[in-house]
């Protein structure tokens, strides 16, 4: 079965470049579909894996090639010849080889090189999307799909709420997982309607997204995605304030209000009644592995290697704490931490510049035109990635791949936002002032 699914996602790859060959209508099409599959993943997803290890415990558990890698090389191979300003690749380059040194120090090198694998398929989704959204209509349907994924997640949510699960992931590996996919995508969408985005579907998708957190139940995914979307309103705003942005601010409050006592209904029921706020030793115990690993490997134990590092190196058995299985089948809940234990300090710089660099080029360009309604877009993905930032402190899921490439996606769009605002200024700039200049009047004439 797994090769017959392999054959087929081969073979959609001529039959996608036969169709998006020269047409802008089925390219916007292959746009939204990448942005609803993105959100089709566990039993839903159209990948097939090529080589796995089903048991590993890791970042990846081996190759995969899906639906969207066909899509997004069908975009590469018959985009128009022109230029095309992509922003980002060198920190990119420098996240990608921080990823390709580590493979020297992996005891297991065979789990390094899924995460290499991994990470070219996000690069060449990064390129084949930033190729296609300096188009208006790319950009929508981009945003569209989104929506669209977002609607299908709500609805694994919802049957697992009324199957009575207390916190629902969706088709996610977990709630948190879910949480980190919403901010990555409804803040850009959220961004849009602020910009003047009318599209029912997008509207659905917001509402989706909420659905979806409030059913997770994960703490860190509603703080920080309500600190994301203060950030968002209040920058858009500062920015450029309009009636609109007004009563969608009022609107978007009585939604949190309706939304409020569900979302508080799930921690009450995770927590059987007690604090919200407990204290996790076994994330703590992680951490305290994680940087026992780092200082005895500056250069780091290899990319996706973490989990047998820290039990055969007995780093979880020097921090003193009696661990479960799945605690110890696990990465550390940092992001950062993980990044600097397998890549060392150069993959933690790395993964910091990717994000921080991103985030703050989607502020620059939408404060640079605040007329521009792509830029006001770029802003929402500013502040996801602001929100996804920090949140990556608690979470170790922005290095998998389901949510790296919502990464890359909105790399994407703030990189056809600055292709977009420096063509704009170069055609500006070769204008003359005036154009159609009246001869001087001589005097005495």
């Amino acid at each position: 079965m797994r090769w017959a699914g392999l054959a087929i996602i081969l073979l959609t790859l001529p039959l996608f470049v036969a169709i998006l060959s020269s047409n802008t209508a089925r390219r916007d099409g292959a746009v939204m579909a990448i942005g609803a599959m993105l959100f089709c993943v566990g039993e839903i997803s159209p990948s097939a894996a090529f080589y796995v290890w089903p048991e590993w415990q890791g970042l990846s558990k081996g190759m995969f090639l899906s639906l969207v890698d066909s899509l997004a090389l069908a975009l590469l191979f018959t985009r128009p010849s022109g230029r095309y300003r992509i922003s980002f690749l060198p920190l990119i380059a420098l996240f990608f080889i921080t990823i390709i040194l580590s493979l020297f120090s992996a005891s297991i090198k065979i789990a390094g090189v899924f995460i290499v694998f991994q990470t070219l398929q996000m690069i060449v989704l990064f390129i084949a999307l930033a190729s296609e959204l300096h188009r208006p209509q790319a950009l929508r349907a981009l945003m569209k799909g989104l929506a669209i994924g977002l609607v299908i997640q709500a609805l694994f949510v919802i049957r697992q709420k009324v199957a009575g699960m207390i916190q629902a992931p969706g088709t996610f590996d977990h709630q948190n997982v879910l949480g980190l996919a919403v901010e990555l995508s409804v803040l850009p969408l959220i961004a849009s309607v602020l910009e003047g985005e009318r599209s029912k579907i997008v509207y659905l998708g917001i509402i989706a997204g909420a659905i979806c957190i409030a059913g997770g139940g994960s703490r860190g995914s509603l703080g920080f995605f309500a600190l994301g979307a203060i950030l968002l309103i209040l920058a858009s705003l500062i920015r450029r304030g309009t009636a609109r942005k007004w009563q969608m601010l009022v609107l978007g409050g009585l939604a949190a209000g309706i939304m409020a006592p569900f979302a508080i209904g799930t921690l009450s029921e995770r927590f059987g009644g007690g604090e919200f706020t407990t204290e996790e030793t076994a994330r703590v115990a992680l951490a305290d592995a994680a940087r026992g690993m780092s200082a005895d490997h500056p250069l780091g134990v290899g990319a996706n290697n973490f989990v047998p590092v820290s039990n055969l190196g007995g780093y979880l058995d020097k921090v003193g704490t009696t661990l479960t299985f799945a605690t110890r089948s696990q990465p550390v809940h940092n992001a950062y931490l993980v990044a600097r234990a397998e890549r060392g300090w150069a993959g933690e710089i790395a993964l910091i510049l990717l994000l921080g660099g991103i985030a703050t080029a989607a502020f620059l360009t939408a404060f640079r035109n605040t007329r521009a309604t792509h830029s006001g877009v770029a802003l929402g993905s500013g502040a996801a990635l602001v929100a996804v930032g920090l949140h990556s402190n608690f979470e170790y899921a922005v290095l998998t791949s389901s949510i790296l490439s919502l990464v890359f996606v909105n790399a994407a769009l703030v990189s056809s936002s600055r292709a977009r605002e420096i063509q704009s200024r170069v055609r500006a700039a070769r204008v003359p002032l005036n154009p159609h200049p009246v001869p001087p009047v001589e005097e005495g004439v």
